[in-house]
């Protein structure tokens, strides 16, 4: 039953998060006239269709998924077929024939769409809970017997100053999520600067990994602050917390292009083990993993990668800006190659699941 739960929580959350997206496309697509034949919710063989004054609505058989099938988002070139519902669209109608400006919301609009649904998400978590909790300050509050920490001889009340990999990359953390996420990408022996009192000292760790809740720890925990907040400070915390979250993003990024942290990288079976496991805490936490899906999915899709919508409005923008446009075998086998790039990378992050979970 556990399972049953899970995955239909994962199916859901993906569900949600990708129509949310296309649901952005297919508002700005029909805000500046763009044609969309079909609006499909899911993937697959067709189970019920509806056909609106402009649109086709689907619902299809595999439920993670969807997409919006627009007008003019190949070259006109491919669309001369003579059985094609596109033969009866005029130019006007046609995403291609749009500004070049129209075009960049339309393909942008669904990333929006994933951003503002996680700060929905946050808002309306810190609203049911009438507080925050506050990031904990690099201050040590218990140390855990036979961990590292209490192996380099961590006590109570010492404060990280700084802490530097082997690699020679180092950090200064404001906060103890900042340590955690640090050890995540490092996890050698690392030194680091301690303040007990009036004394600075260092001290060399290395964490363990716990095989449990898939992270490297120290060994010792930290004290959380909590504050009050009303209806109007939930939509501030939210925006501080989405802003948190994609900067956290954008910093383990970095980390994997220079390779760090690959092994920890994770695909569907990953955040399907991560969903199955945060049902079982409640309602409220589930929320919040799908707000940090919905950013990761909308951050992942601006990436300027020509099978995702950034690459198309990168390809966009270099058109206006050379005022011309990019051949099409090129356009189509860059694109090619990004999917073969981006189904390898697939194929890693679920071997790297399979690896760490079976």
């Amino acid at each position: 039953m556990n399972f049953v739960i899970g995955l239909l929580a994962f199916i859901l959350m993906l569900g949600v998060i990708i129509m949310i997206h296309e649901t952005g496309h297919f508002l700005a697509a029909r805000a500046f006239g763009v044609h969309c034949h079909e609006f499909s919710f899911g993937m697959g063989p067709l189970l019920w269709q509806h056909q609106g004054k402009h649109t086709l609505f689907s619902i299809r058989a595999f439920p993670i998924g969807g997409y919006v099938s627009m007008a003019g988002e190949t070259s006109d070139d491919e669309d001369e077929e003579p059985d094609s519902w596109l033969k009866n669209v005029p130019d006007e109608e046609k995403l291609n024939h749009k500004p070049a400006w129209q075009q960049i919301i339309i393909m942008g609009a669904g990333v929006v769409m994933n951003f503002l649904l996680a700060w929905a998400l946050f808002s309306g978590i810190f609203m049911a809970r009438g507080y925050v909790t506050q990031e904990a300050l690099p201050i040590v509050y218990e140390v855990l017997d036979n961990t590292p920490a209490a192996k380099a001889g961590l006590k109570s009340g010492d404060t990280i100053v700084k802490v530097t990999a082997e690699d020679g990359s180092s950090l200064e953390p404001k906060t103890q999520n900042d340590v955690l996420e640090f050890m995540q990408y490092n996890h050698g022996l690392s030194t680091f600067e301690i303040e007990r009192g009036e004394e600075t000292f260092t001290t060399q760790i290395q964490p363990e990994y716990d095989e449990e809740n898939q992270v490297y720890l120290l060994g010792f925990t930290s004290q959380t602050r909590v504050k009050q907040i009303n209806f109007i400070e939930a939509w501030q915390e939210g925006w501080n917390e989405m802003v948190a979250d994609t900067q956290t993003i954008v910093r383990s990024l970095g980390q994997l292009i220079t390779g760090k942290g690959l092994d920890s990288l994770s695909g569907p079976i990953g955040i399907y083990k991560v969903t199955d496991q945060v049902v079982s805490y409640g309602f409220l936490p589930y929320l919040s993993l799908c707000a940090l899906i919905s950013l990761n999915i909308g951050f992942f899709n601006l990436l300027p990668i020509p099978a995702l919508d950034g690459g198309r409005i990168l390809i966009t923008l270099l058109e206006k800006i050379f005022r011309r446009k990019i051949p099409l075998k090129i356009v189509q086998g860059v694109i090619l190659a990004s999917f073969v790039a981006l189904f390898g990378l697939m194929i890693f992050s679920t071997y790297n699941d399979i690896m760490r979970f079976f």
